[in-house]
């Protein structure tokens, strides 16, 4: 195990790279279409878990006061994300209020959530759209008292993709994960891939300085993503495969009788 100890079983690329005050404000800026000065403040406020709370969310961060905005960061798609996301809004909510306060006359005074996910994945997406939490519902109809919005940005690597091309922080991203997928489709072993990727992103100004700070810690927290992405998806088709073999005996046991 590296000198980080056991963060990087915990921490994903996305979640270390986007801890930071720059970037956030350099990302947020692109998305709510403004460039947001130094002395705007923003506050990391990412959920870690705790003994009593296990909630854990990707980035969170609050800016200017005004804006609670949450990033999550997926490689396969997940129908749950406004269900989830509306967990990490309480979750925050729950941390930053007082229980005591809730119970006042006086009205307390929220900053607006928003809640974007960001899609690094093979299969064909938009360039944005949006989920809601409404989607899941067994019977909404028109009254729905409880809703919750989530921007999806497919931010798969492509030179023409607006966002990218708007915010170098999130297109180095992309260009990271971009290269070991290469890699790995050329037939190079998974930690080879990571390794080259990451000198060639070095090579080529793409996050070069955090990578070169952080090189060792990156190249863990990828191999064992690839790991355990590679662990699901071998656990699904064996499933599927019992399924299907419980299906086939219970037909030849129908047929029988």
């Amino acid at each position: 195990m590296s000198a980080v100890g056991g963060r990087q079983y915990q921490d994903s690329v996305f979640r270390m790279y986007f801890n930071n005050t720059e970037r956030l404000r350099e990302l947020a800026g692109v998305l709510h279409g403004c460039v947001y000065a130094v002395e705007e403040p923003l506050e990391i406020v990412t959920l870690e878990g705790t003994f009593l709370s296990q909630v854990k969310n990707d980035v969170s961060f609050l800016l200017a006061g005004r804006y609670l905005v949450f990033l999550e960061h997926q490689s396969t798609p997940n129908e749950n994300m406004p269900l989830r996301c509306l967990y990490y809004v309480c979750e925050q909510l729950r941390k930053s209020i007082a229980p005591k306060q809730i119970y006042r006359n006086s009205r307390i005074h929220l900053p607006v959530p928003e809640f974007h996910v960001f899609y690094t994945g093979e299969q064909d997406a938009p360039e944005q759209y949006e989920m809601r939490l409404s989607d899941a519902y067994a019977e909404a109809g028109d009254a729905v008292s409880l809703e919750l919005k989530v921007c999806v940005h497919n931010v798969a690597y492509d030179t023409e993709k607006k966002l990218l091309r708007r915010s170098r922080s999130l297109r180095d991203y992309a260009v990271f994960i971009w290269c070991v997928k290469r890699n790995l489709s050329q037939g190079m072993a998974r930690e080879q891939a990571i390794r080259e990727a990451v000198q060639y992103c070095i090579a080529h100004d793409v996050m070069k300085e955090f990578l070169r700070e952080h090189e060792c810690e990156v190249i863990d927290m990828v191999d064992f993503e690839w790991n355990q992405k590679l662990f699901e998806e071998a656990k699904f088709e064996e499933g599927l495969e019992q399924g299907l073999e419980q299906g086939r005996t219970s037909v030849v046991l129908s047929m029988l009788k």
